[in-house]
């Protein structure tokens, strides 16, 4: 369907052509194509889906408080009339800035205070710095400090990217059925965490389990996804269920996060009161399911609930038995857009298309286009 919206710019340009000719026509058409570069541009990014991605910090910097030196130009008139030029020179101020690097190549801006907790973990020494800062007059010197290569210092982030997502919006086989977010609250499904700071959770539960996740779980998850998310490509949801809603309840989640995406390894484990595991389900995007049944294998012969013991069996076996889908692969079945979105992309044209003929009418009224 949004395929037909690139047709709106061009008939509106062809429309202007002939309702209101002249010799600046090649205008009509070189406004259309700029319409169409942004119409190609939005239903591109609509057509996207986030994923979440994690790393782990390599470095932290601080950048030293420093004056540049700016020259400006301006021009005035006198009091006869005549136009001329002067130069002034002004100074400004940068402050202090604190920057976090991640072994994903993400560099990003970060407070004075996560900077000193981060530097105080870690058993490291300053490295001097001089960041280039052009027409700089004073200050600007600064210190990195690299991780100490230690995993239990080791500070992991995760954050969204984006991917295009064939199936979701497809009415291909591979497309979950749909469960309502009212049906997702009778069931106790879990929706996908959100972020707190530059964190989101790794280890959910049921809202109808009566136990809390503690850090400790949080950490070992949240480690092996830092660690193994850019190398290995995946990230890990463990999600806890009371054991019995059964195995019905694990389906029902992966239907409700529509199948997951292209990255997640999905642990659904069901918990009986003395928090043992009474069973396990696992769901990705795999072509073979290799990492889902052995987990499963697993957890038959191992009921604790030990987030140690089920991190190190993901350290040893994912390299040998996962391999994230390619989601090219499904580029067969076309780009489609919600029914929400592809109304957005609609709406946003045809304004844009009216608001084009409105200009150019509107010019012409003028007498300003001939």
């Amino acid at each position: 369907m949004h395929k037909l919206y690139y047709i709106l710019p061009a008939a509106s340009a062809i429309y202007l052509v002939y309702r209101f000719p002249s010799e600046y026509w090649w205008a009509y058409l070189l406004t259309a194509l700029v319409m169409e570069l942004l119409l190609y541009l939005g239903i591109k990014r609509a057509g996207k889906s986030p994923e979440y991605l994690s790393g782990y910090a390599v470095s932290v910097e601080h950048h030293e408080a420093w004056t540049e030196r700016v020259i400006i130009t301006e021009t005035y008139t006198d009091g006869k009339g005549n136009t001329k030029t002067r130069t002034r020179v002004t100074y400004v101020y940068h402050p202090d800035k604190w920057l976090i690097a991640f072994n994903t190549a993400r560099v990003e801006e970060i407070n004075k205070g996560l900077y000193r907790e981060i530097i105080s973990t870690w058993d490291a020494s300053p490295i001097p710095i001089f960041p280039l800062h052009i027409n700089c007059v004073s200050g600007g010197g600064g210190q990195r400090y690299d991780w100490d290569s230690l995993r239990e210092h080791a500070f992991t982030s995760t954050y969204k990217g984006l991917y295009t997502n064939y199936i979701i919006n497809s009415n291909s086989i591979f497309k979950s059925g749909v469960v309502t977010n009212e049906t997702a609250r009778e069931l106790g499904l879990v929706d996908y965490p959100s972020f707190n700071g530059m964190e989101s959770e790794a280890v959910l539960k049921s809202p109808l389990l009566d136990i809390s996740i503690t850090s400790e779980w949080e950490r070992d998850i949240r480690l092996f996804n830092a660690f193994h998310g850019l190398a290995n490509q995946i990230h890990v949801f463990v999600i806890l269920f009371p054991a019995n809603a059964g195995l019905q309840s694990a389906l029902k989640q992966r239907e409700f996060w529509r199948g997951g995406n292209k990255n997640e390894f999905t642990i659904c484990l069901g918990i009986a009161k003395d928090l043992k595991v009474e069973w396990c389900k696992a769901f990705s995007w795999c072509d073979i399911p290799k990492m889902e049944t052995a987990l499963e294998s697993w957890y038959l012969e191992h009921r604790e609930l030990d987030f140690v013991k089920l991190s190190n069996w993901l350290e040893e076996n994912v390299s040998a038995l996962w391999k994230r889908k390619e989601f090219k692969d499904f580029k067969y079945l076309g780009k489609k857009l919600s029914p929400a979105r592809s109304a957005l992309v609609g709406f946003l044209t045809l304004a844009a298309c009216a608001l084009f003929i409105y200009v150019v009418y509107y010019i012409f009224a003028q007498g300003q286009l001939q």
